[in-house]
């Protein structure tokens, strides 16, 4: 008996073919006028809405500022369950395709990949990576200026082995937001964006009990000016420790566009739980909004 009259469907190979042949004949059904038609009316498709230089620019602000990092030039797609097999999140949140792989919809859990690829090799290492991704996401868009289908992120991560009392996620905290915060101070200096009064939102669970407070102290020395608030973490999604970071534009509004998390991720692809992941990331297609009188990129 044939596994298709088994399971009623054929294998992986085999249903591949078959959407192949029905994404070819959907695409002979499209006519220009169909093409034109979805082009102007699917925000996944459209040109972003802020202008490829500028996006360019603040591309080369955020490398220069993650200098001690390594830069990976991404793929736009990743094997297919990158982020919902080791993050508890829906496959319905990114652009699948038929060829077993994804459109890159967040570029920390390609980065985490790349970490557990390396750590494989050789555990005892400190990977540290850094990334600008323009990423596609299928989930409502939040509301707001600047907001879209897809966007532009400038993503870190450290990775290696864990260090008593939280050393290594404490230090990977402190390099990773003083990166961003180097972002920050030079799209001010170069792009005459206008902030004030950073925040840092240290959110926590009992998966990691003294961190708080050993961040805060980390902060306190590293960025003085910061004001650091501990508040409880409710999410599975994280691994003990979320940070939103953010700034107060010119208007007086908190802009938490920095989101820092440790997580297992790396811990589950090489099957070592000694092993590290600490990653972040910012919109930087939301940083023009920041110039006064912006009311979008």
């Amino acid at each position: 008996m044939s596994e298709r009259s088994i399971h009623g469907r054929g294998s992986p190979s085999d249903r591949r073919g078959e959407l192949l042949a029905i994404a070819r004949s959907e695409a002979r059904s499209h006519r220009p006028v169909d093409v034109l038609a979805q082009w102007s009316d699917d925000a996944t498709v459209r040109p972003s809405q802020v202008d490829q230089r500028t996006s360019t620019a603040y591309d080369a602000l955020a490398l220069e500022a993650a200098a001690g990092y390594e830069a990976l030039l991404l793929s736009p797609v990743a094997p297919i369950g990158t982020n919902s097999s080791v993050a508890p999140t829906s496959q319905d949140r990114t652009l699948s395709t038929i060829r077993g792989s994804e459109v890159v919809s967040d570029p920390t859990n390609v980065l985490a990949l790349e970490c557990a690829r390396r750590l494989r090799a050789s555990p005892g290492d400190h990977v540290r990576l850094c990334t600008a991704h323009q990423v596609v996401r299928r989930q409502p868009v939040p509301s707001g200026p600047g907001f879209t289908q897809h966007f532009r992120l400038f993503s870190l991560a450290d990775a290696g082995r864990g260090l008593a009392d939280d050393g290594f996620e404490v230090a990977a905290v402190t390099e990773q937001l003083g990166v961003h915060r180097r972002i920050l101070d030079t799209a001010a200096r170069v792009h005459g964006l206008v902030w004030e009064r950073p925040v840092a939102i240290v959110r926590t669970d009992d998966r990691l009990p003294a961190i708080a407070d050993r961040v805060a102290a980390a902060l306190h020395l590293a960025q003085p000016d910061v004001e650091v608030r501990s508040e409880p973490l409710h999410s599975a999604y994280y691994g003990g420790l979320r940070i939103l970071f953010g700034v107060h534009s010119h208007d007086g509004t908190l802009r938490e566009w920095i989101d820092l998390g440790a997580f297992d991720w790396v811990g589950q692809l090489t099957g070592n739980r000694r092993q590290r992941f600490v990653a972040s990331a910012i919109g930087l297609q939301l940083l023009p909004l920041l110039r006064p009188g912006a009311m979008s990129p």
